[in-house]
């Protein structure tokens, strides 16, 4: 089982891996870890329309293994973070 603060460490040591400075804009947290959204930092520090991300899937982090699993895009975040629970817990039957 990992810690907030290494899952925390964990989601900023993916987004290092993209080719433009990225930045986490919402995090929370849910009974099967972490999730967190994110944006370009240039977005964020100038407004500017054109440094905005389209399609930047949310992703989660598992409490229990510390892996990253990158979610979607076409529904709501929660409804995603219930197919995860549920897809889970199948996995454990």
């Amino acid at each position: 089982m990992i810690t907030y603060a290494c899952a925390l460490e964990r989601a900023k040591e993916y987004l290092t891996d993209s080719e433009i400075p990225l930045q986490i804009t919402f995090e929370g947290e849910f009974s099967e870890g972490w999730y967190f959204c994110y944006q370009s930092k240039d977005f964020l520090e100038t407004g500017e329309l054109s440094a905005q991300l389209a399609g930047n899937a949310p992703f989660l982090i598992d409490k229990q293994s510390g892996e990253i699993h990158v979610l979607g895009t076409a529904k709501p975040l929660e409804s995603y973070l219930e197919d995860y629970m549920r897809e889970k817990s199948l996995k454990l039957r």
